[in-house]
């Protein structure tokens, strides 16, 4: 079920002609709805007339079930309310505000795309849309991520839709790339290096290889200073894309939080159509990490991380076994401690084992950018207690490594009936 919601004017009908597209497509039936904040006898007449005589025209024109509703109240949690109540699996409203651009969503719009547990389509043109659904060319949809699972999210939204021209699209700040990998020479500012474009395109690939689509995604790696949302938008406008999908996290405790959101300004800042896309609990397709990371200083407790990871890869996995040097040290005598440390049975297992010694200082900046260099899926390191007094639970390379990491770091404790 989609549900419309319309104020029965000419600038409404952009949602009502998306909405019905996107039920012909998908073999939904149609909700439209209409709220009176205020209405007596004579308008609610009026308000049933004008919206049964679109959904007359709906019935025609798309060949859908269709169901008229005439609400009183606040608009945003009557359409709320109705989404809930009906199960409804997708709302849709127009992009209609009072600027002159015509860009700015309205009350209404934005109270929907922060609080709907659905996802939100905010319409601004229909053309394209009512075409895909009657056969013809793809639709162009640019899915923005963040390599997180509001974007993840967002990617299984439309993952399954049929007939798109799919692209999965990351803003990176080239400074914090280029110092997340660690790359050696000059820091360009205003573009990526060759290594590092190629390093994130590959990441991005494997982000979206969780996540089952219906047509393989092209995937674009695009270098960007400032704010994340006008990029995605700038970027859907040089693509031509019809559609802008952008994840967002739901109810959000703090209105400084939401009015900094990447969605929120996404949705304001397209030319394009807008489907907004509540974070969801995703099923785990994938089949765990298959490239560990794990630092050793030569001590009992990394000596147990070293186990733990070992247990976790599959057959067919890799492991990263890492030393950082201190100064004096040499790879030529650090390396035989490392492959000392690589369990017997990992080779038989089908468990690749590669030894690294790094340098660099501090540590964690060293086993970060390899990880980022090395496409890990994990960091299995150990750690250990402070005392109280110190307000650190972690060890500090531990804790530094947590605070910078994209990917899930493990931390495995000291045995403690040893």
């Amino acid at each position: 079920m989609i549900l419309v919601g319309t104020d029965l004017s000419e600038a409404s009908q952009a949602a009502v002609q998306s909405g019905a597209a996107l039920a012909r497509k998908h073999g939904q039936a149609l909700i439209l709805a209409t709220v009176l904040e205020v209405g007596g006898a004579a308008e609610r007449l009026t308000a049933e007339a004008k919206l049964q005589e679109d959904a007359a025209k709906v019935r025609r024109d798309f060949a859908v079930s269709v169901e008229c509703l005439v609400l009183e109240g606040a608009a945003d949690l009557q359409l709320l309310d109705v989404a809930k109540t009906r199960a409804a699996s997708l709302i849709v409203v127009g992009a209609g505000g009072s600027d002159k651009r015509g860009r700015r969503l309205g009350r209404v719009a934005e109270n929907l795309c922060q609080h709907a547990d659905v996802p939100l389509f905010v319409a601004r043109a229909a053309e394209r849309l009512v075409d895909w659904s009657r056969g013809g060319a793809a639709l162009r949809v640019l899915v923005g991520s963040g390599l997180g699972d509001a974007s993840k999210s967002a990617l299984a939204c439309v993952g399954s839709w049929a007939d798109l021209e799919l692209t999965v699209a990351h803003v990176a700040w080239p400074y914090g790339e280029h110092q997340r990998l660690g790359t050696a020479g000059a820091m360009p500012l205003d573009h990526l290096r060759p290594e590092v474009q190629e390093q994130l395109v590959a990441d991005l690939g494997r982000w979206s290889s969780d996540v089952p689509c219906g047509s393989l995604p092209r995937l674009c790696v695009t270098p960007g200073w400032g704010r994340l949302d006008t990029h995605l938008a700038l970027l859907a406008e040089e693509r031509c894309a019809d559609l802008l999908v952008v994840g967002s996290h739901r109810r959000n405790l703090s209105e400084r939080i939401w009015h900094g959101s990447i969605s929120r300004n996404a949705v304001h800042e397209a030319s394009c159509n807008v489907l907004c896309v509540p974070q969801q609990r995703l099923a785990n397709t994938a089949a765990g990490p298959r490239v560990i990371v794990v630092p050793t200083d030569f001590s009992a407790l990394a000596d147990r991380a070293i186990r733990v990871a070992y247990s976790l890869v599959p057959s067919g996995g890799l492991v990263h076994v890492v030393h950082v040097a201190s100064k004096g040290q040499t790879p030529a005598e650090l390396r035989p401690r490392l492959a000392a440390r690589v369990p017997a049975d990992a080779s038989n297992r089908g468990v690749r084992t590669e030894l690294e010694v790094l340098s660099g200082d501090p540590p964690w900046r060293a086993i970060w950018q390899y990880s980022g260099r090395v496409g890990a899926d994990l960091v299995c390191m150990a750690t250990h207690s402070r005392d109280a007094m110190a307000s650190l639970l972690l060890g500090s390379q531990a804790q530094a490594i947590l605070q910078h990491s994209r990917i899930p770091v493990l931390l495995v404790p000291p045995d403690r009936e040893t």
